[in-house]
This record gives C-alpha cells, sequence and structure tokens, in this order.
C-alpha cells in the first residue's frame, strides 16, 4: 500500500499537475471587435456603410393614403358600374438604394416596390384601367447606374428629362409622356450646368416594340442659379410618329418658382407613346409659391390641341417633420375618359409619411 502511494505522489508532477499551475487563470480568448455602422455622407442623409465594405446603402420609403371624391377623382366616372362612392388607396413604398465608387464612377443599384390596397376601382389605378382591385404589388423602379451608363427599368426618359410637370399630386391628368419602361440610357453631365442624355427604351402595353428596333429618346438640359432650361424628343418605332417637348423653370424669387411646357407630337390622328396628349399640340404651366417652413401652395394647368383642359391646385402642409397632409381641388373638361369629357370638380387629399 505504501509503494503504491508514493508512485502515485511522484506521478503527479510528471503530468504537470503541481501546485504553481493550477494557480493559473483559465485562458480566455479575445473577443472580436465590434463592428458598428458608420454614417456615409458622400451621397446625402440617410447613407450608412454595410458593415465589411466601402458599399453606402440607404434604406427609405413612405407610408401614403390616399382619398379622391367627386366627378373625377371618385368611382363615379361614367360607366365604371361602381356608383357615387369615394376613391381610397393604402400604399407603403420600399426603396434601397446602394453606391459605390469605382474607376468608372459611381457604381449604384436602386430598387423601388410598392405596395398597394384599393378599397374600390378607379381610373386611377395604374396597372388595371377601370377595374376594381384589391391588394397590388407592382415594381416601380429597378435600375443599375455606372457612371453616366443606365439599364433596368424606370420612367421613360421623355417624361423624367423635363422633371414630369408641377407640384401637384394629379399631375398628369393631361398626358405629357409615359412612365415605367425597360430602357438602357446614358447620360453626359457637365460642369457647366449642361447635362445630354440618350435612351432605348422597350415601351409598355400596345407601344411594346414587337422587332429589334427600340424607342429612341434624346434630350438636354441647361441649369443655372436663375431656373433651368430643358427640351426632350422622341421616336416612337411601332407607330412609326415622333413628339417632343421643351421646358423653361424660372426661380422669380427665394419663395416662388413658374414653370411653363409645350409638347407637339408629329401626327395628331395616330397614337403616340410620347405625345399622349390629344391632337398636335399640348401646353402646362404653373408654380410653387413657400408660404412658410412648414407651407407650400402648388398649381398647375393644362390645356391641348383637342380643347382638353385640366386645373390643379393644393396646399402641401408639413404637420410635423416627415409627416405631410395635401388637400387638392381638380377641375378638368374634355377629357374623354372622365365623364364622357363633361366638365366636372373633384377633390383630393393625400396624407404621406416619408422616411
Amino acid at each position: 500500500m505504501k509503494k503504491s502511494i508514493l508512485s502515485a505522489v511522484l506521478a503527479v508532477p510528471a503530468l504537470g499537475f503541481n501546485g504553481a499551475y493550477a494557480a493559473d487563470p483559465a485562458v480566455v480568448a479575445e473577443p472580436e471587435p465590434a463592428e458598428f455602422v458608420k454614417i456615409c455622407d458622400v451621397y446625402g442623409a440617410g447613407f450608412f456603410y454595410i458593415p465589411g465594405t466601402e458599399t453606402c446603402l440607404r434604406i427609405g420609403g413612405y407610408v401614403r393614403y390616399d382619398i379622391g371624391f367627386g366627378e373625377n377623382l371618385g368611382s363615379d366616372v361614367d360607366g365604371d358600374g361602381l356608383g357615387d362612392t369615394y376613391y381610397k388607396r393604402a400604399r407603403f413604398s420600399l426603396q434601397t438604394d446602394a453606391r459605390s465608387q469605382t474607376e468608372l464612377g459611381t457604381l449604384r443599384a436602386y430598387a423601388k416596390i410598392n405596395f398597394d390596397r384599393d378599397t374600390n376601382g378607379s381610373i386611377w389605378n395604374y396597372n388595371s384601367f377601370g377595374s376594381p382591385v384589391g391588394d397590388n404589388i407592382y415594381i416601380n423602379d429597378i435600375y443599375v447606374e455606372l457612371g453616366g451608363f443606365r439599364i433596368g427599368m424606370t420612367d421613360s426618359v421623355f417624361t423624367t428629362l423635363t422633371d414630369y410637370a408641377g407640384n401637384v399630386i394629379n399631375d398628369w391628368l393631361l398626358g405629357y409622356g409615359p412612365f415605367r419602361t425597360n430602357q438602357i440610357s446614358y447620360t453626359y453631365t457637365g460642369g457647366n450646368g449642361f447635362a445630354a442624355t440618350v435612351a432605348l427604351e422597350q415601351g409598355a402595353g400596345s407601344y411594346t416594340i414587337d422587332n429589334y428596333v427600340p424607342h429612341v429618346v434624346f434630350g438636354g438640359s441647361y441649369t443655372q442659379g436663375w431656373g433651368k432650361v430643358s427640351a426632350v424628343g422622341a421616336y416612337d418605332s411601332v407607330n412609326e410618329v415622333w413628339a417632343g417637348k421643351a421646358r423653361l423653370d424660372i426661380k422669380a424669387t427665394d419663395a416662388i418658382s413658374l414653370f411653363v411646357m409645350a409638347g407637339y407630337k408629329s401626327d395628331k390622328n395616330i397614337q403616340n407613346y410620347y405625345g399622349n396628349w390629344g391632337g398636335s399640340w399640348a401646353v402646362w404651366g404653373g408654380g410653387t409659391a413657400k408660404v412658410n417652413d412648414k407651407t407650400s401652395l402648388n398649381l398647375q394647368v393644362a390645356y391641348d390641341d383637342s380643347k382638353a383642359f385640366a386645373a390643379v391646385a393644393n396646399v402641401s402642409y408639413a404637420v410635423v417633420p416627415g409627416f405631410y397632409v395635401t388637400p387638392e381641388v381638380v377641375y378638368t373638361s374634355k377629357l374623354d375618359y372622365i365623364t364622357n369629357g363633361k366638365g366636372s370638380l373633384g377633390g383630393f387629399i393625400r396624407f404621406e409619411r416619408n422616411f
């Protein structure tokens, strides 16, 4: 027994279990440093660096609720079968914008998806014109840019180059061009305020190209402290006709801005993808008056060769930063898709939370 105990005691040092080792603290691996999100102020407010990359990302969007009423903004348009009631739409719009710098310029990927809920059918439903719908999910924009090149789906250059129309909600009652279409475009931006764009577009609906000849859009703009002048032309390859627009924006004062825009198409008797107003020509005009930091007044009027007329006015009020309430009144006359072209009056109100 004594020999066994002695052998065990002598074996402990050989195994490394002595008093000095037993007293040492346990070795714990150092934690990895936390990688916090860093602000990226290169491209404006709201961007942050994706951890571990040099790419800046902005996630934004809005929640919106629209209410329309009256003969031209509700659901009592002749023939819609819905009777006299309100038009209502709830929308959630999600936008992502990723950008980074490369040796070829800024690389950008942008996407915007809308989630709509229409409580009743209306002529204002962008995807199901004139028919009742419920939930609706669709891609509004999705494209990639590198330097001045863009490829993807977004509003036509014929519409965007001249900055749409006025700062009213229902600015498109008298058409000034198409919206979503697949396209490839290039924009040159000079250092003196000059910019030029050329685009090849696919069209949409019955205006979608049916061969390898695309629609062609081209134009330019010149921006200075006093305002901006822009012009755009387009060739509709499906109908083999063309259309053009020119616009002048003037900053009358620090609080008042004005615009006037004119359009012309080559054949008033042929439906034109780009010149979607009535007759050969059309004009739009209006302005914005900033009353104070929270309130702006907006006005737009439009008239075309077919004697169609639309007048829209609203008040945009920021209740708190990021939350806007905009009541709007609309008068239309001789627009064929509204009450068979008769004169009509309607109202509209929008509640919108931007983020």
